[in-house]
């Protein structure tokens, strides 16, 4: 497994998607600071400017995990998989005496390591820009909860792999997903709009925490977790069944 596993982060040595979720990682919060230091907040009160770098900090994350890590995600997931279709080397991948359990799985733990990267590089990037803008940190209440939302946001984005994986070998293609993350991103600007029942979309799962642990807003751990439970379990397993019985012709 370890070999397997070691062989894919080669494989994306020679690819751009290290260099581009490194990029991804601090282009929002490098973003937001720039943004924040074109203005001038030198005589507001004590009260507004601790409303604000919260609401620094909240601006990043609803970007990146109710947006932009929709779509990169589902670019790295079907680049992973779809890779081996679009060079041709199933046929060489599947001579391997190794079952295609281990290989998908192998595969679905490099995407994970690399969702991981992505958020705690995002998190060291957005305080770190914080503290550029504004000269000091949160309170530490604020940041244990952040972490929180951190937390369990990347656990959200982890459940919800399977889904491009499975649209990438089905099409067998890497812009395919890619399109989807985009229209998933897009609708999630309007999902938004309809209050709780956002909580009944998979698709929000990631941006839910920031919801509930910044915002206030109330949160349904009934349908959360129905919807978590059965979107993960449903997902990987058409996912799983689909890869161990597709032609690799």
């Amino acid at each position: 497994m370890f070999n397997i596993i070691y062989s894919e982060f080669l494989k994306l040595k020679k690819s751009y998607i290290i260099i581009l979720s490194l990029i991804i990682s601090v282009f929002i919060p490098i973003f937001q600071c720039i943004a924040s230091l074109s203005n001038d907040y030198s005589n507001i009160s004590d009260t507004l400017r601790y409303t604000l770098i919260k609401n620094y900090r909240i601006n990043v994350e609803l970007i990146c995990f109710q947006f932009l890590y929709v779509v990169f995600f589902s670019l790295i997931s079907s680049y992973i998989f779809s890779r081996e279709f679009t060079d041709r080397t199933t046929n060489i991948l599947y001579t391997y005496p190794i079952n295609r359990t281990k290989i998908f799985i192998a595969k679905l733990i490099t995407i994970y390591i690399l969702i991981l990267a992505v958020y705690f590089i995002q998190f060291i990037a957005a305080y770190v820009t914080l503290y550029i803008c504004w000269g000091q940190f949160p309170a530490k209440n604020f940041i244990i909860e952040d972490i929180k939302v951190n937390t369990y946001s990347l656990f959200a984005q982890l459940l919800l792999m399977p889904i491009p994986i499975l649209i990438g070998n089905i099409t067998r293609n890497i812009i395919l997903p890619v399109v989807c993350g985009t229209l998933a991103s897009i609708s999630n600007a309007f999902i938004t709009l309809t209050g709780i029942y956002m909580q009944m979309s998979p698709l929000m799962l990631p941006a839910i925490p920031v919801y509930y642990f910044h915002v206030g807003d109330p949160l349904d751990f009934v349908i959360i977790t129905v919807n978590t439970v059965l979107t993960f379990c449903i997902s990987i397993f058409i996912c799983t069944y689909h890869y161990n019985h597709i032609d690799i012709k």
